[in-house]
């Protein structure tokens, strides 16, 4: 059984990934959601965003989408992807995106086989790009 002081030091470590990550909120409707402008200049550096599940039980599947936008002045090709955990299922349209377009990433979690404080990477490999984007999934299962 994890200690209280173990529990403080995986927030705190969860809280330098996020900290680290540019992530940004669209919350002009009701509905709001979650995007990353994707640009040449931003994965040379090294982008990375973080898509919060929250808390589930065991045994949930949760569906989250995160709209990857195009900032560059080139049509934007996501090429493959590779996931740290078989837990997590995406969905993504593989044509290229014009300039100042969006794609929608759907990304599912399952918890089956899950418990306790859930971080995982997504990494999405574009088109003339050596580094990919990262993408973490965190989730507290229950």
């Amino acid at each position: 059984m994890k200690t209280k002081r173990s529990y403080i030091s995986a927030a705190a470590a969860a809280l330098l990934f996020v900290a680290s990550c540019g992530s940004q909120t669209d919350k002009g409707s009701g509905n709001a959601s979650q995007s990353v402008t994707v640009t040449p200049e931003a994965l040379q550096e090294g982008i990375c965003d973080t898509l919060r599940f929250g808390r589930m039980r065991r045994g949930e599947t949760a569906v989250k989408s995160l709209r990857a936008v195009n900032g560059g002045k080139a049509p934007m090709v996501l090429l493959r992807h590779v996931t740290s955990c078989g837990c997590i299922a995406l969905e993504y349209d593989r044509r290229p995106t014009a300039p100042e377009a969006s794609t929608e990433i759907r990304c599912e979690f399952d918890s089956h086989g899950q418990q306790g404080w859930q971080m995982k990477l997504v990494e999405f490999y574009f088109a003339d790009s050596a580094r990919p984007l990262k993408l973490y999934v965190e989730a507290e299962v229950e």
